[in-house]
């Protein structure tokens, strides 16, 4: 008999021998794993547990994986923090749409993914949409209550730290005063803010604009952005101890129920009346992240994130554009706030 025959034979004979040996408790155990583990590999959360034993916990994060949730950072410096408090007390009218309870045991045996859209599906229908009580026509200029923070690495991977990635854009993270100033027949005549050109605007453009001097002592409490050239990206920024709108907007994060376990983050943009505190408008957005398994147990990608609701409401004439999220917020913020120059024969639709 030729010797890899004899090798194989003996193999076999030997485990069969363990087995014999074994008693039938543990014979029956072994037997109810290896069923408990082909019923598992059925069902999309069973594959995700099998998948992440087999690769020893790398690459790949199970829908049931032990994750603690916790709260976001809140802002550490003063001013900032003060911003975030008043945002966070603001009463919304009743009249928006209270959270519905998301059944979560109908996707017990679906994989992360799969349950995670559904639940974004299911914010977005019961309580995402641009809800406007009030309109002001021939607004002059606008207050910028809080200042979105700029694009940080940790911000935009991090699951819990930013608190509103749904109002995250781009070009108010680099730049807000721009969004508001100088667009022809479009733009507001002025824009106020707590932060200074420094704090406000991205390093390429700070130089365009002429700052006014201040002769008082200690730092201005707000900076008022004027007479903005759009041909050349250019403006004048005055520091002032008073602000003169009357209008403003504020945003703040929303916590749904294994919103950031699942990838979600909600928030508000909030347009009112400072002086009466009067909420105008509200834009309640939820955005769900793109997840890497390559950024494994908790790191997301929040900046290509999907979010809803899409549309921006142009109530001038009616139209319904996808949402820009480069220009947010303005689209939504000028049809509450009707800029003193808005002509609405010059909106252009691609």
């Amino acid at each position: 008999m030729p010797k890899g025959n004899v090798s194989a034979q003996h193999k076999q004979t030997s485990t069969r021998g363990r087995w014999q040996g074994w008693s039938w408790r543990k014979r029956g155990l072994v037997m109810l794993g290896g069923v408990v583990l082909a019923i598992a590999t059925l069902t999309p959360m069973g594959r995700e547990w099998v998948l992440f034993a087999l690769l020893g916990g790398k690459w790949f994060t199970p829908k049931g994986w032990p994750m603690q949730e916790r709260g976001w950072d809140k802002p550490t410096d003063p001013r900032e923090l003060a911003a975030y408090e008043y945002a966070h007390a603001l009463k919304l009218p009743d009249s928006l749409p209270k959270p519905v309870p998301f059944n979560f045991n109908k996707h017990l045996l679906s994989n992360r993914g799969t349950t995670a859209r559904a639940y974004f599906d299911h914010l977005c229908a019961t309580e995402a949409g641009e809800y406007i009580f009030k309109t002001v026509d021939k607004v002059e200029g606008i207050y910028q209550m809080r200042g979105m923070p700029k694009y940080d690495d940790k911000m935009m991977t991090e699951r819990y730290a930013f608190e509103d990635p749904a109002d995250w854009s781009q070009g108010e993270g680099d730049g807000s005063q721009s969004l508001f100033l100088g667009k022809p027949n479009l733009g507001f005549r002025y824009f106020e803010s707590v932060r200074s050109p420094e704090e406000i605007t991205g390093k390429i453009w700070r130089e365009r604009w002429r700052i006014v001097p201040w002769d008082q002592s200690g730092k201005a409490p707000y900076w008022r952005y004027q007479h903005f050239d759009y041909t050349n990206g250019s403006g004048e920024v005055e520091p002032t101890e008073q602000l003169e709108s009357r209008y403003a907007y504020t945003w703040r994060g929303l916590r749904r129920e294994h919103d950031r376990a699942y990838g979600i983050a909600g928030g508000e943009l909030i347009v009112l009346d400072r002086i009466t505190n009067e909420i105008l408008g509200v834009r309640r957005s939820f955005s769900i992240a793109y997840e890497s398994s390559k950024r494994n147990h908790g790191q997301l990608n929040w900046e290509f994130a999907y979010y809803c609701p899409k549309n921006m409401i142009y109530r001038s004439i009616g139209r319904r554009p996808e949402i820009n999220k480069v220009l947010y917020p303005y689209d939504f913020i000028s049809q509450v706030l009707m800029p003193i120059d808005f002509d609405p024969s010059k909106i252009r639709f691609n």
